[in-house]
């Protein structure tokens, strides 16, 4: 993916709080290492005050986070310290997670389902949220700006989620609008179990797929980084789960040559 990595700006647009590193983290950890400039810009990151949605504060209880704790502060820490042990930059927006936002007629954009960690978010863009469009597109228009990248990545979205599309959507449009070559990951774990096609905007389709093969020390920082995202472990990982077995297996499963690898596409 990186011809002249020493010479890579790299953007790495996520979402939430544990989605570059899940999904891409691999390649965040063998970039760094190979002497690219690396900087994550997570958008969805802003402070949450209560009142909460009955869905949020199921998760926050799955978390392991007190009704008097703040969860955004916390989950921002979580980020930083997986970020700092990839040894990259991050930035931090200013936007909430879809699990604390309203549609216009006050009701919660998440919605708790069946299940012990089941939430159904909307996936349509509440009328009136295409502020919230613009006003994403301008901020990571600025980190943009900020960073120069010579590349950028973000989510495929592949798994319906309203955030994911809006954060790749945004991407799109200013990457096109300024030549900036890009790629978008494969989104993990939801990969592991299915995902809905990708639709792109009008315009814009999925080029060649690409597994990318990372050396065993970049696998082994990817999996160092996710623990300390604490608070998403508890549901990700456990006794009767092994995320990094599953991570493992899908990318045994995705690659051609062997060994770990993360998988991502062009966009044309």
């Amino acid at each position: 993916m990186f011809r002249d990595p020493d010479q890579t700006r790299l953007l790495v647009i996520s979402p939430h709080l544990d989605d570059a590193v899940l999904s891409f983290g691999a390649g965040l950890a063998q970039a760094e290492q190979d002497g690219a400039q690396v900087t994550v810009f997570t958008v969805f990151a802003g402070t949450a005050s209560p009142p909460y949605s009955p869905a949020a504060q199921r998760l926050h209880g799955i978390w392991g986070i007190s009704p008097g704790q703040d969860a955004s502060l916390h989950r921002r820490e979580e980020d930083i310290a997986a970020l700092d042990h990839l040894g990259v930059d991050h930035r931090h927006g200013r936007f909430l997670d879809a699990i604390y936002r309203t549609l216009p007629d006050g009701q919660w954009l998440a919605e708790n389902m069946p299940g012990r960690q089941k939430v159904a978010i909307s996936r349509q863009l509440p009328q009136g949220d295409s502020d919230l469009f613009s006003a994403v597109t301008a901020d990571i228009g600025s980190v943009i700006d900020e960073c120069a990248p010579t590349l950028i990545v973000t989510c495929a979205a592949a798994n319906g989620h309203i955030d994911n599309e809006i954060v790749r959507d945004a991407t799109l449009f200013l990457a096109h609008e300024q030549g900036i070559p890009m790629r978008l990951w494969e989104d993990l774990p939801h990969a592991i179990f299915g995902l809905d096609a990708v639709e792109l905007p009008k315009g814009f389709r999925l080029g060649p797929a690409d597994f990318s093969s990372v050396k065993p020390e970049a696998r082994a920082r990817k999996f160092e980084a996710l623990k300390r995202y604490s608070s998403q472990m508890s549901m990700l990982n456990g006794p009767d789960k092994d995320l990094f077995a599953q991570l493992e297996q899908h990318a045994r499963d995705s690659s051609p040559h062997g060994g770990y690898g993360e998988k991502t596409w062009a966009v044309v």
